[in-house]
């Protein structure tokens, strides 16, 4: 599992001021490949904010292309 530090750097990620504050409240509940993926660097709710779901995305990211890097 990569590092889910919140303080990870977001160098050219879609930042939240992108999403309506309306949308970045709701709830969402991914299904579950999506799901899966979130779990697999550090999610542990079923249900999150799209600031969350971009946030584990990042860090998705992040990973693979550390990975590749090795």
């Amino acid at each position: 599992m990569c590092n889910t530090n919140m303080s990870v750097p977001t160098d050219g990620a879609v930042t939240t001021s992108q999403i309506p504050a309306s949308e970045q409240e709701t709830l969402v509940r991914p299904k579950p490949l999506l799901l899966k993926l979130l779990k697999s660097v550090g999610a542990q709710k079923d249900t999150y904010t799209m600031k969350e779901v971009l946030f584990y995305l990042g860090l998705l990211y992040m990973c693979k292309e550390a990975k590749e890097k090795e």
